[in-house]
This record gives C-alpha cells, structure tokens and sequence, in this order.
C-alpha cells in the first residue's frame, strides 16, 4: 500500500489527512523500525510544532485502522511501518539490527494441515547476527550487558512508577512526566518488568535523558537517568 492509497483510505473512513500525519506516514515509509521518539524527532525537523502525544495518537489511529505493523522487535516500546507486504524480521539480540526477510509459505501450509485458516502471519525471529557472533566467540570482544548496580546510585527528584502500565505507554508516560523536571534532576524509572535490557533502551531513545545505571530488586526493574 503506497502513501496516496493510505490517504484514500483515511479519508474512506472519516478520518482527516492533516500535514501531521502526511508527515508522520512519509517518515515511516522512508525510515522503517522506528518508534514513537525517533518519529517525533524526525518529525520536528521538519514541523517544529508537532507535539509527541500527536505522534502517539496518530500511531495509535493508523495501527487500529492496519495501516501501519507495529512490531517491538525485543524492546518494550513498538517500532513502526507502512503496511506493503507480509515480511518476516530477524532481530539481533547483540545490537539490534533488524533484517527482514521474505514470507515463506511454510506457516500458512501448517495452519491448513491443521484444519486452521491463516489470514495473517508476524513473525519475528531472535538471535545474533554474523558480527555479534564473532564478538561472542572472541575474548575481549564480548557483547557487554548493560551497568547493573546493586542499589540506588543517588536519592532520585522524582520516581516513575511503570508498574501496571502496558509497556507500548512506557515511553510516553516517561516522556511527559520528565517534562517538568530540571536539569540535572535524578529521575527514577520502576517497572515490573525485570528485563534489564530493556530499560536503557527506552531512555536512550526518549532523549533530553542521561542512563546513569539500571538494577532489579526481586522482580521488580529499576532505572536512574540525569536530566539534560
């Protein structure tokens, strides 16, 4: 599906085709695999004036309407595309490189020898691509994990508590509520989900945030980040 029959097909529903989300859709179909933070990024460097929730509102709309595959590709926020064809992704655990390769009908042969209609297939497949498997099996080279500190490095400004939220919100609830913070602030992220990995991705990729450390307690993820 190309941009113009995306837009038939907004306004075929009643939804406006305003310049925010022509612009959106255009990054998209020009930057595969990016999320929400890097699309707003994106995004005011052409529209100084569009606001990160109407990223999220806008990615919202057009998943519920299947015109764009969000995909987490191993993080706890998800990365976008256009909806074109059916693809599959091999997702680097090492350094995140994203390799899409072409759908096999294999899948689609299982259901049917099951008695079972396909109507859609994502499949993401996790592993380490051919430069992270040399630094794996290379002394020194090793794929380092991130900083795991035992407890709090400082006393933190303000606590993010994540804890209950679904993961996709993550991003932005940390986003705005670091919004009213100083810089230099010590903000700390909660979360129940205790993949250490994880966490300083999404810092990383918010922006305006320095990772200082992350470790868990129990079954419970902290995260410390500075305010810049």
């Amino acid at each position: 599906m190309v941009l113009s029959e995306v837009e038939q097909f907004l306004r075929a529903s009643g939804k406006r085709v305003t310049s925010e989300r022509r612009l959106i859709l255009r990054i998209i179909e020009e930057n595969p695999h990016l999320d929400a933070s890097e699309i707003y990024a994106l995004a005011r460097k052409e529209d100084p004036k569009i606001s990160l929730s109407t990223v999220y509102r806008t990615m919202t709309m057009l998943k519920e309407l299947k015109l764009v595959e969000a995909s987490d590709l191993g993080e706890d926020h998800d990365h976008y595309e256009v909806r074109l064809q059916e693809h599959y992704h091999l997702i680097c655990l090492g350094c995140g490189r994203v390799i899409e390769i072409p759908p096999s009908d294999a899948i689609t042969r299982l259901g049917e020898e099951s008695g079972f209609e396909v109507v859609g297939v994502k499949l993401e497949i996790f592993g380490y691509c051919e430069e992270c498997q040399k630094k794996r099996s290379s002394p020194g080279l090793q794929v380092q994990p991130p900083t795991v500190k035992a407890g709090k490095m400082k006393d933190a400004d303000l606590v993010i508590d994540l804890r209950g939220i679904p993961r996709l919100q993550h991003p932005e609830v940390v986003s705005r509520k670091a919004d009213g913070c100083s810089r230099g602030d010590i903000i700390e992220i909660v979360c129940d989900d205790p993949v250490l990995d994880i966490a300083p991705q999404m810092l990383e990729r918010i922006g305006g945030l320095k990772l200082l450390a992350v470790w868990k307690e129990g079954r419970v993820c902290h995260a410390q980040a500075e305010k810049l």
